[in-house]
């Protein structure tokens, strides 16, 4: 059974950061032990919070823990939310620590930011990410706004996701997905029966192939529903390991282009399946949603009312049905 160490944030109560990895992963057939770099009542989107952040010492005091008593084997890394630079510093510690005693070991790295054109932490982590982190991952997983923040390069056309999806390419990164984004051109390659009114959302996965020194990309387009998914991007990253070490060849060889498409296509279909059931529950609250809102204007109420349904959707976590495929685009 492929073992997981995920390394992010917890809430006692709602779906972010290892409460919304650690269900999937575990339903998916994965052992995951679990470090939290906070550790709070809820997400930030409610009114009032309570708990604390750690500091790196503790982080690195739990894995050393595990070291000791040799419980420190894992095939998979998993990072989130690491909120301030001293937890970067010791999650790339761990990182090599554990690259060194797996040579098949996996980092994926969710290069949490910000979104929406906010930043949830210092600026002074972006150069951390670019120095520290992401030379060390086989898989990082941006939105458009950290796509934007660490290669700055602004995303406004799949030519710039993929001149994004490059420049990390050119750290070192062999598989870079891009999660969500908006991009306007969107007429040049959906198909001529879409309503240019219906606004879709874009995940562009990239592979640099160190063999043949070649890369290749492909877009995955879905509708964006309304609404506001705290913990959607935790979810996806869990997906996408989960899908990642089911795969046949995973053991043995690199990971090939079209198992990183399939992986996306897999997981994104579960991710959108739990988004539409909590967009559909939040509905049958009867709680007002009026579009355009941020969350600093939305109630603990409203905010609780779009918790993502996780375990209510737990059957299409394995079995989803794909609607959205991969296109080529490089």
């Amino acid at each position: 059974m492929p073992r997981v160490l995920s390394i992010q944030s917890h809430v006692v109560s709602g779906y972010v950061g290892n409460r919304a990895a650690t269900f999937p992963m575990q339903y998916l057939g994965l052992d995951v032990d679990v470090i939290n770099t906070v550790q709070l009542s809820n997400h930030t989107g409610y009114d009032t919070l309570r708990g604390k952040s750690f500091e790196s010492s503790h982080i690195l005091e739990l894995f050393e823990g595990l070291e000791a008593n040799g419980l420190d084997s894992y095939d998979f890394l998993l990072s989130g939310y690491m909120g301030n630079a001293d937890n970067i510093k010791a999650v790339a510690h761990i990182a090599k620590r554990l690259s060194a005693k797996n040579p098949k070991f996996f980092f994926l790295l969710d290069t949490v930011l910000g979104d929406h054109g906010k930043m949830y932490v210092s600026e002074d982590l972006i150069e951390l990410y670019r120095n520290e982190l992401c030379p060390l991952a086989n898989l990082v997983t941006p939105n458009q706004f950290e796509a934007e923040l660490i290669s700055g390069i602004k995303i406004n056309t799949i030519k710039d996701a993929i001149d994004a999806c490059n420049y990390f390419h050119n750290m070192g990164v062999d598989n870079v997905i891009i999660s969500s984004s908006t991009l306007t051109d969107d007429a040049d390659y959906l198909p001529a029966s879409h309503n240019p009114a219906d606004k879709m959302l874009h995940l562009i996965g990239s592979q640099f192939d160190r063999a043949s020194k070649t890369t290749k990309a492909f877009r995955i387009s879905s509708p964006c529903l309304p609404g506001y998914y705290t913990g959607a991007g935790d979810l996806l990253c869990a997906l996408t390991i989960s899908n990642i070490s089911s795969l046949p060849s995973f053991s043995n060889t690199p990971l090939p282009f079209g198992s990183l498409k399939e992986v996306c296509e897999q997981s994104l279909a579960s991710q959108f399946t739990v988004i539409h059931n909590t967009m559909l529950n939040q509905k049958k609250s009867g709680i007002p949603s009026p579009a355009g809102l941020n969350q600093s204007q939305m109630s603990s109420a409203l905010v609780k009312s779009f918790e993502l349904q996780l375990i209510q959707s737990r059957a299409s976590l394995a079995n989803p049905e794909i609607k959205y495929r991969a296109h080529d685009i490089l």
